[in-house]
């Protein structure tokens, strides 16, 4: 039986129908539309797959949970990976569209390594991560726009949105720098400029302590770097200090016999259960391994400074890493590596709950 076109019954039903037939329309545009970007995603992969092939460029995954401090093992044989083709002066391409997990201290990370990368003409490539918040934090980095530009060798470079990151060659002490920091930490948490004395103690002993365990060797990793990240939200500032030198244990190995930390091991062996890194570094952290192997009274200077800082409540959420040792000193967490890394990672928090003093202009 045909409608009847001037009921209002077949006007409904026509409405209906019309309405059906344009929400068909519009979801296959719209998968048509998603396939196409997936098809023009897939391609440019393929090209940039193919032509990192034909330039030799050596390919190497970060992982996709990337953090020094979260999950270390997996961070650090990233690390030695890109150091073995430093060594090698193989250029590389690093996979980080996959990234699921990235904080600060890996961005400090692929940062430096650029830098050294760039500073000694080897190519350096790497990919966006297809996570929006990552791609975006990386970007704020500068890590991208360095990629496609030659890095001159400096003294000192300032890298990132509101010079997030910093640098300085040859060891120095910047402590006019440390000021600037210690300022503008306050401003994030309480709206105005701060004194925090366990900050500027933290930085100067961190500097300073690259002269010890440093090794300005041939590969010209002169630089310290450090990460300054401000969460105005959670009113909290971050610090990432990395320093690339032979790291804390292989700089013990190496004192001359003149040197009063010379023979250290025969002198704590009585101290130690298992005889690990990691029982160790708590011992050097606490000041017991200075008083044994000196016979000195220890003065506050090194990591172990650092540490009496933490105990003032002065910084918050300390994290080492040197050699084979992970310490989350803050949970009095010692842990022994399966990976080696060359140098010294410390990481910690300043926030509304550690003691400061008034800012005196």
């Amino acid at each position: 039986m045909k409608k009847n076109q001037k009921t209002i019954k077949y006007k409904i039903w026509a409405k209906k129908s019309a309405n059906k037939k344009l929400k068909l329309h519009l979801i296959f545009i719209s998968h048509k539309s998603r396939a196409n970007k997936r098809y023009a995603k897939s391609r440019e992969e393929l090209i940039e797959e193919l032509r990192i092939k034909q330039e030799n460029f050596k390919r190497i995954k970060a992982p996709d949970y990337f953090s020094l401090i979260k999950f270390p093992e997996e961070a650090i044989k990233f690390i030695n990976l890109l150091e073995d083709c430093y060594e090698k002066k193989e250029k590389v391409s690093v996979e980080l569209k996959n990234l699921k997990y990235l904080d600060h201290s890996a961005v400090t990370i692929l940062v430096s390594i650029l830098f050294s990368f760039k500073r000694n003409n080897i190519q350096f490539r790497g990919s966006l991560p297809r996570n929006d918040k990552l791609r975006f934090l990386l970007i704020n980095s500068d890590f991208f726009k360095y990629l496609n530009r030659s890095i001159p060798e400096k003294l000192e470079y300032k890298i990132g949105k509101k010079d997030q990151i910093f640098t300085n060659a040859n060891k120095e002490v910047n402590s006019e720098l440390g000021l600037v920091i210690m300022a503008e930490a306050g401003v994030t948490i309480f709206g105005k400029p701060k004194t925090w004395k366990g900050l500027q103690r933290t930085l100067l002993e961190l500097m300073q302590n690259t002269n010890n365990h440093a090794n300005l060797n041939e590969k010209g990793e002169k630089h310290w770097w450090l990460s300054v990240n401000h969460n105005k939200i959670e009113k909290k500032v971050s610090f990432i200090f990395v320093d690339y030198g032979v790291g804390i244990f292989e700089s013990l190995k190496n004192k001359p016999t003149n040197n009063k930390w010379f023979g250290w091991l025969d002198k704590i062996k009585n101290k130690l259960i298992h005889g690990g890194n990691e029982e160790i570094f708590k011992l050097l952290l606490n000041g017991t391994m200075h008083m044994t192997v000196t016979g000195e009274h220890f003065r506050g200077k090194g990591l172990p400074g650092i540490k009496e800082v933490l105990d003032r409540n002065q910084i918050s959420t300390l994290n080492i890493v040197s050699n084979n040792v992970y310490a989350n000193v803050s949970e009095n967490s010692y842990i022994k590596l399966n990976s080696q890394f060359n140098g010294t990672f410390v990481s910690w928090e300043l926030n509304q709950n550690n003691n400061y003093i008034e800012w005196v202009v």
